[in-house]
C-alpha cells in the first residue's frame, strides 16, 4: 500500500519537441500502413546441419538393411563398432576402441535426434523401425573437459524423437542461439518506374549498414536515397581497426 499510494511525476512534453514527437508518431503510422510488410525483415543465416562431432567414422542407413523390429536385432545383426551385452538383465552398449581394437568397458554417449539418453534399457525398447539413420563414432571423443567412450547418434526420419518419452525430471533449455540480421528497408529510387511510385515514404531512417569493410587503400562507395520527410539527418559512422583501435564521426545533412 504504501508504494501504489505514491504518485509518479508526470512526464512533460517541452513545446519545441511536441512538433517533431506528432511528426514521428505521424510517419511511424503511414509506414506501417503502406510498407508494413517490409519493415520487419531478417537476414536468416546458413543452417548449420551437422552435429557437434562433424564427421563420424560408420554410417548406416537403416533403409539399405533387413529392417528389424527390435533395436537389439539392429545393432546385433550388421552394426560391427557396437557390441550389445546384458548384465544382470540390464542392456549395456560398448563401442570398439580404434586405437586399441578393442572394445570399451564402459558406456557411450547415446544419442536420439540429438538427445543424450541415459536409459540404455529404455533405449533398447524404443521402436528401430523410426530410425533412418546412425552415426557411429569410435574411439574416444573429448568435448571441453567431458570425455566420451564413443558416440552412438540415432537419427529418426522426423527428427523430433517421436514416440519417446523423455525423464519428467529432466531439466529442458531453450538456447537463443544466433540473433537474425537485421535488414532495415531502405527503398530506391533509381529508375523511372520507381521515381513514379505514389506510394509515401517518411522513414526516419535513411541507411543503415553494420558490415562495412575497408583498408588503406580500399575506400567502400555506397549510396542511399532519402525519404519525403524534409528536415536535418545525422550521419553516424562508427568503426574498429585490426588492432582493436574504435573510431566515430558524425555530421549532419539537410534534405529540403
Amino acid at each position: 500500500d504504501q508504494f501504489s499510494s505514491k504518485k509518479m511525476p508526470s512526464f512533460p512534453i517541452l513545446k519545441p519537441n511536441s512538433g517533431l514527437i506528432e511528426a514521428q508518431v505521424r510517419n511511424a503510422q503511414i509506414q506501417n500502413m503502406y510498407s508494413k510488410s517490409k519493415l520487419n525483415k531478417s537476414i536468416y543465416p546458413n543452417i548449420d546441419t551437422t552435429a557437434f562431432f562433424v564427421q563420424p567414422e560408420t554410417t548406416y542407413l537403416l533403409d539399405n538393411y533387413v529392417r528389424f523390429t527390435t533395436m537389439e536385432e539392429v545393432l546385433r545383426e550388421y552394426v560391427l563398432p557396437i557390441a550389445v551385452r546384458k548384465r544382470k538383465d540390464k542392456f549395456q552398449l560398448n563401442i570398439l576402441d580404434n586405437q586399441k581394437i578393442s572394445f570399451f568397458e564402459t558406456d557411450p554417449l547415446l544419442l536420439l535426434d540429438g538427445v543424450p539418453i541415459f536409459d540404455t534399457d529404455k533405449f533398447m525398447a524404443y521402436d528401430p523401425l523410426k530410425i533412418r539413420k546412425l552415426e557411429v563414432v569410435t574411439g574416444t571423443y573429448f568435448l571441453g573437459n567431458m570425455t566420451f567412450d564413443g558416440i552412438a547418434n540415432f537419427i529418426t526420419y522426423t527428427g523430433d524423437i517421436p514416440g519417446f518419452e523423455i525423464d519428467p525430471h529432466a531439466a529442458v533449455v531453450d538456447y537463443e542461439g544466433i540473433q537474425l540480421q537485421r535488414e532495415f528497408y531502405s527503398p530506391k529510387y533509381d529508375n523511372p518506374q520507381q521515381k513514379s511510385l505514389r506510394l509515401p515514404d517518411f522513414r526516419s531512417l535513411m541507411y543503415w549498414n553494420p558490415a562495412i569493410i575497408t583498408n588503406a587503400t580500399t575506400h567502400q562507395n555506397f549510396t542511399f536515397f532519402t525519404s519525403d520527410q524534409a528536415g536535418k539527418y545525422l550521419i553516424i559512422i562508427q568503426g574498429i581497426s585490426p588492432e582493436g583501435i574504435s573510431g566515430f564521426s558524425k555530421t549532419l545533412i539537410e534534405v529540403k
